[in-house]
C-alpha cells in the first residue's frame, strides 16, 4: 500500500507540473516562452512520500471576512501547514524564506490564509495589476485537482497586492489556461515582516464531483509560493484533502429534527445565479464624406443575461440571453500584413469563457470567437470522478468562420445570416491516460458543418506522453460563402480566367476552398509524443489533415497538409552572478520540420536552432536561426496546384526574444527578426527588419505600458511596405474595485505601389483613443462606462477624418441564492 501510494504521488506530481511547462507548436516556436518548471517536474521522480500529509477537513462555522487580516475567530480552527521545502531551482532543498498556510471549509467554500514572511519587504514585486497579470510578482498559488484523475487542475495565485490570477490546467490538450476566469475572492496585506493573503473559493467552482452518503472526495492540493528576487524561487508542498460531505452534514441536521432517517434528508446543494446586464452603446461609423450611422449590426441599446443553476457543485445549466462583446478589451494585437493566416483571439464573454476549457482539445475545434451575434445559448455540464460531459447550443444571428488552406487561412463574416450552433465533449480519465469524445454541428439555411472527433492522453511513464486525436467532419456550403471570400464582387458568377494572376485575380484558392458545388468530407490526425526530462527534451509530432476537412466552429487554419516534426534540446543550471545566490538556467535545442501537400507537393522544410537563457533579474533571452525553404502564395489564383504554381524560397533570419526586470516596477522587452523572408502578397523574397520593444512600468496603483511594433521589409535594398503600430496604455485600478484606463493606438502602413502587387492604398494610418472606467457600485452592481474615436488617414482621400465614434454604458447585477 504504501508502495502504491508512493508511485501514485509521484506519478501525480510529474504530471501536475508537466502542464506548466512551456508548450511548443508543432512546427514554429512560440513568441514568448512560457514560464518553465522543468527544475521541479524532475525532482518528482524522488518525491519523498513522508512529505505528503493527509488532512481530513471538517465544516467550520462562522466563515471568515475576506480582508487580509487573518484576525477572525475561523483561522484558529483551520488546519496548519508550512512550506518548508524549495521547488525551484534547488529541488527539495530548505525553503530559502517561511511561510505558513491555514486551510478550512464552510458548508460552501474552501479558505486559505498565507502569512508569507520576507527579511526586505522592500523588494517585494507587487503593485495593483489586472487579472491573470501576476506571473513576474511575488505571489501565493493553490492549485486544486478536485478529482484526483489528471484531466484538468485549477489554480489560483494572488499576488502581496491582492491582485489575482486563475489559471486551468488541461492535461489532455497539453495547455494552460490564463484566459479561464471563475468566481473566488482573495485580498492582501503587505506587512513590516512580509505579506498576508486570504482566499475564498467556492466549492462550485472547483466543480467537485458529487459524493453520496459515507463517502468522501479526495482533492489533490499543490500550495506554492513564488519568490522572484535575483534568481526567481518557488516554494511549496503537495497535500491529500479529504473535504466534508456537505449534503451528508445537512441531511444529518435535518434528522436530528425529525423521526425520520436521515438518508431521507439527502440532498444536494443547489445555486441560482443571474448576471444581467443593460447596456447603451451609440457605435457610428462612416465613409469620407458622409454621415454617421449606427452600425448596422449593432443596437444602440441593449439588455441580455447570464443565468445558472448549479447542483452540487458538479452539475451546472447555464442559459445566456444577447451576451455582449463590450466585455473583450480593444487592446487586441494586429499582426502583420506579412502573416497570410488568421490571427486568434480571446474570448472574455463570460458564458463562453467558462465552456471553453471543457471543449479544449488538441486541434482547436471550439473558438467561440466565431460566435459574434449569439441571441440565446444554453450549456449544461457534469463532472463526476471518473469522466465528465458537456452539451452546448447556440443560436447566433451572424456566420463567421474561418476557411483554411495550407498557405494560408481567410475569414468568412455572412452578417446577414443565422445559424444553430452545437456541441459536445465526453472525456474519462484514469491512472494519468485520458480519452475523449468531441462532436460540433453548425447549421443554417441550406448551410451545414458537422464534425467527430477522438482524442486521448497515454501515460508512458513520468516523462514521457503521448497525445493524439483523429476528427472527421462533413461540410455543405452555399454560394454566400465563397462570395464573401471574393477579391471583387461576383467572382463565383464569372468563370475565372484560366491563369488568374495574383494581384490581378477577382477569386482566390479560400473561394476555391468554399466550393457549393459539391460535399466535403474529410480527416484530420494529430499525433504528438514529448519527452521532458531533468536535463533533455525530446518531442515527435505527425499531423495529417486532408484537403476537404474543415472545422467552422474552431479555429483550425490549416488544411490538406501533412507535417513531420522533431526537436531534440538539453538543459544546463548554473549560477550566474555571486549575488544571485541561485541557479540560473540554460537550454539549446534543434528543431526540424518537413511540410507537404495531400498530393505530395513541398510546402516547407525548416531547421531552428534556439538557445534560451532564463535567470538573473528576471532575465529571459532566447535568440534563434531559422533556416527554411517555403511556398507562401500561389501564381494562379484559380487554382489549388503548388509545385511550379507555388515557388519555394530559401529564407534565413534571425528571431529573437529578449525580457528583463531589473528593479520591481520596470519590466522591458525587445523582440524581433532580421534577415530574407518571403512576402505572400507579393511572391517575392525580401529583407524583414522587425523590432517589437516594451516598457512596462509601474507605482503604486498606476501602471504604465507602451509598446511598438516597426517592420521595414525591403526589396532589392528599397522599401516594399512599412508597418509602425503602437499602443499606449495608463491604468489606475484602486483596492476598492474602481479602474481607469486609457488607450491610445497608432497604426500606419506605407507601401510603394509601383512595385505592391494588387489595389492597396500607398499609406493608411488609424489613431484609436478610448477611455473606459469601471466601478463597483455595491456588492452586486457594477458599472462600466467608455468611450472611444477612430481617426483615418489614407492615400484615398488626402485627410484626416473620423471614421468611427462610440460611448457605451454598462450596468452588471449579479444575484445568487444557494439552497438544499
Amino acid at each position: 500500500m504504501f508502495i502504491e501510494r508512493k508511485l501514485f504521488i509521484i506519478f501525480y506530481f510529474k504530471c501536475i507540473l508537466l502542464t506548466s511547462i512551456a508548450f511548443f507548436p508543432a512546427y514554429a516556436v512560440e513568441d514568448e516562452p512560457g514560464h518553465d518548471l522543468d527544475a521541479i517536474d524532475s525532482a518528482a521522480r524522488s518525491f519523498d512520500p513522508k512529505n505528503i500529509k493527509t488532512i481530513s477537513l471538517s465544516v467550520i462555522e462562522n466563515p471568515p471576512v475576506i480582508d487580509g487580516e487573518l484576525k477572525d475567530a475561523f483561522w484558529a480552527k483551520s488546519e496548519v501547514l508550512k512550506l518548508t521545502m524549495e521547488l525551484y531551482p534547488e529541488r527539495f532543498g530548505k525553503a530559502v524564506v517561511d511561510t505558513d498556510v491555514l486551510i478550512g471549509t464552510t458548508s460552501t467554500h474552501v479558505y486559505f490564509a498565507f502569512n508569507a514572511y520576507d527579511p526586505d519587504v522592500s523588494k517585494l514585486r507587487t503593485a495593483i495589476r489586472e487579472r491573470d497579470g501576476i506571473k513576474n510578482d511575488d505571489y501565493i498559488s493553490v492549485v486544486i485537482d478536485p478529482t484526483g484523475n489528471l484531466r484538468r487542475k485549477y489554480e489560483f495565485r494572488v499576488n502581496p497586492s491582492g491582485s489575482i490570477s486563475d489559471i486551468l490546467q488541461n492535461t489532455i490538450s497539453d495547455r494552460y489556461i490564463y484566459d479561464w476566469d471563475t468566481e473566488w475572492q482573495a485580498a492582501a496585506k503587505i506587512t513590516p515582516t512580509g505579506y498576508l493573503v486570504e482566499i475564498a473559493i467556492p466549492i462550485d467552482s472547483l466543480k467537485q464531483p458529487k459524493a453520496n452518503i459515507n463517502e468522501k472526495n479526495t482533492w489533490m492540493l499543490i500550495l506554492k509560493r513564488s519568490y522572484p528576487r535575483n534568481i526567481s524561487r518557488t516554494m511549496g508542498g503537495v497535500y491529500i484533502i479529504h473535504p466534508p460531505n456537505i449534503a451528508e452534514l445537512q441531511a444529518k441536521q435535518l434528522a436530528e429534527k425529525s423521526d425520520e432517517p436521515f438518508e431521507e434528508f439527502f440532498q444536494q446543494k443547489k445555486t441560482f445565479n443571474l448576471k444581467g446586464y443593460a447596456i447603451r452603446h451609440p457605435n457610428q461609423k462612416r465613409k469620407f464624406g458622409e454621415q454617421f450611422k449606427q452600425v448596422a449590426d449593432q443596437d444602440s441599446f441593449n439588455v441580455g443575461f447570464d443565468t445558472s443553476l448549479t447542483i452540487a457543485s458538479a452539475t451546472k445549466l447555464s442559459i445566456t440571453v444577447n451576451p455582449n462583446f463590450t466585455e473583450v478589451e480593444a487592446d487586441i494585437i494586429r499582426d502583420s500584413i506579412n502573416n497570410p493566416f488568421n490571427v486568434f483571439q480571446p474570448e472574455k464573454r463570460s458564458f463562453f469563457q467558462e465552456s471553453m476549457e471543457q471543449y479544449s482539445t488538441l486541434l482547436p475545434l471550439v473558438y467561440t470567437r466565431n460566435l459574434i451575434e449569439p441571441s440565446f445559448g444554453a450549456s449544461f455540464s457534469h463532472e463526476g470522478i471518473q469522466a465528465s460531459g458537456n452539451v452546448l447550443w447556440v443560436k447566433d444571428l451572424q456566420t463567421t468562420l474561418v476557411m483554411p488552406d495550407n498557405l494560408g487561412s481567410e475569414k468568412v463574416e455572412l452578417t446577414d445570416f443565422s445559424n444553430e450552433t452545437a456541441a459536445f465533449r465526453y472525456i474519462t480519465a484514469n491512472k494519468g491516460s485520458a480519452y475523449g469524445v468531441l462532436a460540433t454541428s453548425r447549421s443554417g439555411n441550406s448551410y451545414q458543418n458537422t464534425l467527430i472527433s477522438t482524442d486521448g492522453l497515454i501515460n508512458l511513464g513520468i516523462d514521457d506522453k503521448l497525445r493524439y486525436q483523429l476528427a472527421y467532419s462533413k461540410s455543405n456550403y452555399t454560394t454566400l460563402f465563397a462570395e464573401d471570400l471574393c477579391n471583387d464582387n461576383g467572382c463565383t458568377e464569372i468563370p475565372p480566367e484560366q491563369e488568374c494572376l495574383l494581384g490581378e485575380c477577382a477569386t482566390n484558392t479560400s473561394v476555391l476552398r468554399a466550393d457549393a458545388n459539391r460535399t466535403l468530407e474529410d480527416h484530420a490526425l494529430q499525433i504528438k509524443y514529448k519527452h521532458t526530462g531533468q536535463k533533455t527534451l525530446f518531442w515527435a509530432n505527425y499531423f495529417d489533415v486532408g484537403a476537404d476537412f474543415r472545422a467552422d466552429l474552431g479555429f483550425v487554419k490549416r488544411v490538406d497538409y501533412k507535417l513531420y516534426n522533431i526537436a531534440y534540446g538539453r538543459n544546463w543550471y548554473f549560477q550566474t552572478f555571486k549575488q544571485d545566490e541561485g541557479k540560473s538556467r540554460g537550454r539549446a535545442y534543434l528543431v526540424l520540420s518537413a511540410l507537404n501537400s495531400q498530393k505530395g507537393e513541398k510546402i516547407e522544410r525548416s531547421a531552428d536552432i534556439w538557445a534560451e537563457f532564463r535567470g538573473s533579474y528576471q532575465t529571459v533571452f532566447r535568440p534563434g536561426i531559422r533556416i527554411k525553404e517555403r511556398a507562401v502564395n500561389r501564381i494562379n489564383q484559380a487554382s489549388l496546384a503548388l509545385g511550379d504554381n507555388a515557388p519555394l524560397f530559401d529564407e534565413r533570419y534571425l528571431q529573437w526574444y529578449f525580457e528583463t526586470s531589473p528593479f520591481s516596477p520596470l519590466t522591458v522587452g525587445l523582440d524581433g527578426r532580421v534577415g530574407d523572408i518571403a512576402d505572400a502578397d507579393n511572391l517575392v523574397l525580401g529583407t524583414m527588419y522587425e523590432f517589437k520593444p516594451r516598457v512596462k512600468f509601474i507605482y503604486q496603483d498606476i501602471q504604465v505600458e507602451l509598446s511598438h511594433v516597426y517592420r521595414d521589409y525591403q526589396l532589392d535594398k528599397k522599401m516594399l511596405y512599412l508597418e509602425n503600430f503602437s499602443t499606449f496604455i495608463i491604468k489606475h485600478r484602486s483596492s476598492k474595485g474602481t479602474s481607469n484606463r486609457l488607450l491610445i493606438k497608432y497604426d500606419s502602413t506605407k507601401r510603394d505601389t509601383q512595385r505592391f502587387l494588387g489595389n492597396e492604398p500607398a499609406f493608411e494610418r488609424d489613431v484609436e483613443i478610448e477611455f473606459t472606467h469601471t466601478r463597483k457600485l455595491t456588492k452586486q452592481l457594477n458599472l462600466l462606462l467608455g468611450a472611444k474615436i477612430t481617426k483615418t488617414h489614407n492615400a484615398t482621400y488626402d485627410q484626416i477624418y473620423t471614421n468611427q465614434r462610440e460611448i457605451y454604458l454598462r450596468l452588471n447585477y449579479v444575484f445568487e441564492k444557494a439552497y438544499f
